[in-house]
C-alpha cells in the first residue's frame, strides 16, 4: 500500500492548488503611483492632456465576462473526480489490509475430500473400510433392474469406501482413478479392478446400454476383487 502513497500525495496537492488558482481568481496588477510634478525644488512643467481628436476608441472596454468562474468550476469538478479517485482505492487498500490481518478459519464443506497431506496413509491401514465397500458393491449388481445402473451403483460404492476411509486423493486424480488406485494396492486383482472400470466408463461416459452379459462380467470382477482383500 506504501508504494502509491508518494503519487496519490502528489496529485492531491496538485489538485489542491489548481482550486486555489481557480478560486482566486485573474490576478491584477495596478501601475504604481509616480510623482513627476517637482524634482529638486523645481517645477517641472507637466503636459495637460489633450482630449482625443476623435471620439472612436482604439480599444473598447469590454464588460467582465463569467470566463473564469467556468474555468474555475471546471477545476473544482476535476479536483473532486481526483480526490474521489483517491478516495476510492484508499478505502480499497485498508479493506485489504483489515482482511489480510483477519485469520481465515479453514472450514471444508461437507463431504470435501482432502487433497494435502503431508503423509500417505497406508491402504492396508483402511482395509476394513475397502472391505465395506466392496460388500455394498456385490449387493447393489444385483438390486438394480438395468445392468447399466447396477454397474454404475457398483463402483460408486468403491469410490466412495476409498473416501471414506480417509485416504488422500491426488490433485490429478479424477474419483476412479483414485478408487483404482486404493483398490489395486494389491496387485494380484489389478486386471479385475481394471475391468470393472472399464465397464463402468463405457456405460457412464461412451452411452452404451449395458447387458446382462455386463453385469455378470462386473458380478465376477467383483467377487475376486473381494477375494483379494480378505
Amino acid at each position: 500500500m506504501r508504494r502509491w502513497w508518494a503519487p496519490a500525495g502528489a496529485t492531491l496537492c496538485l489538485a489542491v492548488v489548481m482550486v486555489a488558482a481557480a478560486v482566486q481568481g485573474t490576478p491584477r496588477f495596478d501601475p504604481p503611483d509616480w510623482d513627476f510634478g517637482s524634482r529638486g525644488g523645481q517645477i517641472m512643467p507637466t503636459l495637460s492632456e489633450a482630449p482625443p481628436e476623435t471620439p472612436f476608441e482604439f480599444f473598447p472596454q469590454q464588460e467582465p465576462g463569467n470566463g473564469g468562474s467556468v474555468v474555475g468550476w471546471i477545476l473544482i469538478a476535476l479536483a473532486a473526480a481526483v480526490a474521489g479517485v483517491l478516495l476510492f482505492f484508499l478505502v480499497r487498500a485498508l479493506i485489504r489490509a483489515w482482511l489480510a490481518r483477519v485469520p481465515r478459519r479453514a472450514v471444508e464443506a461437507p463431504g470435501a475430500e482432502t487433497f494435502v497431506s503431508d503423509r500417505e496413509p497406508d491402504p492396508e491401514a483402511a482395509a476394513p473400510e475397502i472391505r465395506r465397500g466392496i460388500a455394498f458393491a456385490r449387493r447393489v449388481i444385483d438390486q438394480h433392474a438395468a445392468p447399466s445402473d447396477a454397474i454404475v451403483a457398483a463402483w460408486v460404492g468403491l469410490e466412495q469406501s476409498a473416501s471414506d476411509a480417509g485416504l488422500v486423493r491426488g490433485t490429478a486424480e479424477t474419483p476412479a482413478e483414485f478408487a483404482l488406485r486404493i483398490i489395486t494396492h494389491r496387485e494380484a486383482i489389478a486386471g479385475d479392478a481394471r475391468e470393472l472400470l472399464r465397464l463402468y466408463e463405457r456405460v457412464r461416459f461412451a452411452g452404451r446400454v449395458a447387458t446382462e452379459d455386463d453385469r455378470a462380467a462386473a458380478r465376477r470382477a467383483l467377487e475376486a476383487i473381494e477375494e483379494g482383500w480378505r
